[in-house]
């Protein structure tokens, strides 16, 4: 009998093979804002990762590990080896500590190891001796590779050719991206260089994968336009790749004070989900972990943005500066999702920085939830038209949820679901969507005020009036100024003349930006761009080239615009832009600019007129 008792103890406590979660087309996640048509006492909850109580798992102990800073961890379970894989960042930051590796190199002046760990339960760590690289004279260290800045490593089972298996992703600086490939994710080839990268694109967490939805690789990295961006590449062969440009950024009221770091996408369910790392430089430049989900991997929203999925640590953690999320594919355990992070307890500054790494877990499709907002009531949804997978029509829930079929066209429903209170919907399997468009953003109408004031007037009789030039602005008597710029590069004349809301302050439902300009020589398109604030500028080109006469250009421009009515009117976006009503509710900088290099070294500029009607 104790035997008996003991084996079936055993079996109780014994952990359940990991499983790699695979998409389901035919689940669809609360999160997802295409599902819900009406919600009644009902509102969407991010979920609630739980810190695993054994964190830090696997501390930077080791000589080589100098600064483990950010991480960058690259996990997956290998059910072929029954064992966890761990590839993660170590940047060697000290003169004396570079000084010890193989034939000392830098990359931004610092060395650069990528290290691996494995583990067989998840939660012991070991960092093996591969023998493959020496350090202080020593083979005996887990260096797997070198000289590869911000590595994203994973698994390839699209790939037939086995020595390409794993395949690692990196960057030497922006616009340098390259490859490794492996049998087994160790032995490493030469680098190869990756193809179609913008002189923008990187420095960052550089995170790959083989999306079999779309049958292509995917690319997630950096775009660096002045402020951290999100930006999406494509390939069908992982050499030439194509890019989908900005594709997350923070929003507009963040500003720069709040940056989408780097993001770390994986499919589930019938979407893809990303871990987007926020950092605030605002906030002593600490970094944490929002969730964003996508349709299609290039359409992306933050579930809540400027809360925090993965939020820091108490103060003095080992996970209180920054956190940096995993890159790989959702793995469960025992109705748990294993979320791996490196966990930091300094801010991101400076290159000397260690991170730990740390776990988290989180029910399965438990992202997030409707539940009621008076708890003591039902909550009541009701989905757009769905049909039927095939599958038995069920419920990821916490607490009863009922339903009822609502007749629609044809073999189509709606579904009325009802929380009981204190019950947590999470998701619904066995449906699909009909129609797999984002619903239309809610656009708040614009106010209806009479004209406020005069128009502004800047006719530089005295000085510059607050306007700048990229290079030079230099003010004449005669009441203009002449912007100038060397090296061949564009002159660019800005200022911020009406910053804020123009519908109100301003009033009217237009206004016409006017100004004269010339030129020493003719030709070369002039450029008319409008920032909201500083940054998501709209472009105008429909100006008359540049003469040698004065000449008065003008456009007349309406804050109700859609985006694609502003389009329609020869205004163009740029690739980071907002909304073009955005642009308006936060109008900053104004730029008068020669739009092609080369055909102008300076021109001159005088009464610029802003005139709302």
């Amino acid at each position: 009998m104790r035997i008996a008792a003991l084996l079936l103890l055993t079996a109780a406590t014994h952990a359940a093979e990991p499983t790699i979660v695979p998409p389901q087309e035919d689940k669809l996640l609360m999160l997802d804002t295409r599902v819900i048509e009406d919600a009644q006492n009902a509102r969407l909850a991010l979920g609630t990762p739980e810190k695993a109580t054994e964190n830090p798992l696997l501390p930077s102990d080791q000589p080589w590990e100098n600064a483990t800073n950010n991480y960058y961890p690259n996990v997956t379970w290998d059910s072929d080896e029954q064992q966890w894989k761990l590839w993660y960042k170590d940047v060697l930051a000290d003169k004396d500590v570079i000084a010890k590796m193989d034939a000392p190199s830098t990359v931004h002046d610092v060395g650069w190891y990528l290290l691996y760990a494995n583990s067989k339960d998840g939660l012991t760590w070991k960092k093996p001796a591969l023998g493959l690289h020496k350090f202080d004279g020593s083979s005996d260290n887990n260096i797997v590779a070198r000289d590869c800045p911000n590595v994203g490593v994973f698994k390839d089972l699209h790939d037939p050719d086995a020595s390409r298996r794993y395949k690692m992703v990196y960057d030497t600086g922006l616009g340098k991206p390259h490859a490794c490939f492996s049998a087994d994710g160790i032995h490493w080839s030469a680098p190869q260089d990756m193809l179609g990268f913008s002189a923008k694109q990187g420095d960052t967490h550089n995170n790959a994968f083989y999306d079999t939805r779309s049958g292509k690789y995917l690319w997630f990295t950096k775009m660096y336009l002045g402020e951290r961006l999100v930006s999406r590449l494509e390939s069908t062969d992982f050499l030439n790749w194509k890019s989908s440009g900005v594709v997350l950024r923070s929003t507009l009221d963040e500003g720069k004070a709040t940056q989408t770091y780097a993001l770390t996408v994986f499919p589930y369910a019938g979407i893809y989900l990303g871990y987007v790392m926020m950092y605030h430089l605002d906030n002593n430049r600490v970094v944490d972990v929002e969730l964003a989900w996508s349709p299609d991997s290039i359409t992306w929203q933050r579930v809540q943005p400027g809360t925090a999925f993965l939020p820091l640590g108490a103060k003095g953690s080992y996970d209180s500066g920054c956190i940096y999320a995993q890159a790989g594919p959702p793995v469960q355990q025992d109705g748990k999702l294993m979320i791996y992070y490196g966990g930091s307890p300094t801010i991101h500054l400076g290159w000397k920085r260690g991170a730990s790494l740390c776990l988290a877990r989180l029910r399965e499709d438990g992202f997030a939830s409707y539940q009621a907002e008076d708890t003591s009531k039902t909550a009541i949804l009701t989905t757009r038209v769905l049909r039927a997978s095939g599958k038995s029509i069920t419920f990821s829930a916490d607490g009863d949820v009922t339903h009822e079929k609502l007749p629609a066209e044809g073999d189509t429903f709606r579904l009325r679901l009802h929380l009981s209170p204190g019950a947590k919907l999470y998701s619904i399997s066995g449906v699909t969507l009909v129609d797999t468009r984002l619903p239309e953003p809610k656009v708040t109408p614009l106010p209806k005020l009479p004209v406020q004031r005069d128009g502004l007037r800047f006719t530089f009789d005295k000085d510059n009036q607050g306007w700048k030039g990229i290079d030079q602005a230099t003010h004449h008597p005669d009441g203009f100024i002449t912007i100038s710029r060397g090296k061949n590069l564009r002159p660019i004349a800005h200022a911020q003349p009406l910053p804020g809301d123009w519908p109100v302050l301003l009033g009217g439902d237009k206004v016409t930006l006017s100004a004269r300009i010339r030129a020493t020589q003719p030709g070369g398109a002039i450029r008319l761009e409008i920032f909201a604030r500083d940054v998501y500028q709209w472009s105008y080109e429909k100006l008359p080239p540049f003469t040698t006469d004065w000449q008065t250009i003008s456009t007349t421009i309406r804050y109700d615009w859609t985006d694609e009515q502003a389009k329609a009117a020869g205004w163009i976006p740029s690739t980071q832009a907002c909304s073009w009503r955005d642009v308006m509710r936060h109008a900053g900088k104004i730029v008068f600019v020669a739009a092609q290099q080369g055909t102008q070294q300076s021109f001159d500029l005088d009464d610029v007129h802003i005139e709302p009607n």
